[in-house]
């Protein structure tokens, strides 16, 4: 599975605490290393959501 890197900007689920996807995260550099096709478990809305979704129940990573 080819996973990219993102910034931590938008309201996309693959950088939300809420998205329970595969992804890594990176503190010092502030991004975020996923597949957006990818799905996981939204926490907040109890569905399975591709992490490129956008959403307005947006809990960011920090």
């Amino acid at each position: 599975m080819p996973q990219d890197i993102y910034q931590l900007t938008g309201r996309h689920c693959y950088i939300c605490i809420q998205w329970d996807g595969h992804r890594t995260f990176d503190q010092v550099k502030k991004s975020v290393r996923v597949d957006a096709a990818s799905e996981g478990r939204c926490r907040v809305k109890h569905v399975d959501v591709k992490g490129s979704h956008y959403c307005e129940l947006f809990f960011p990573l920090k």
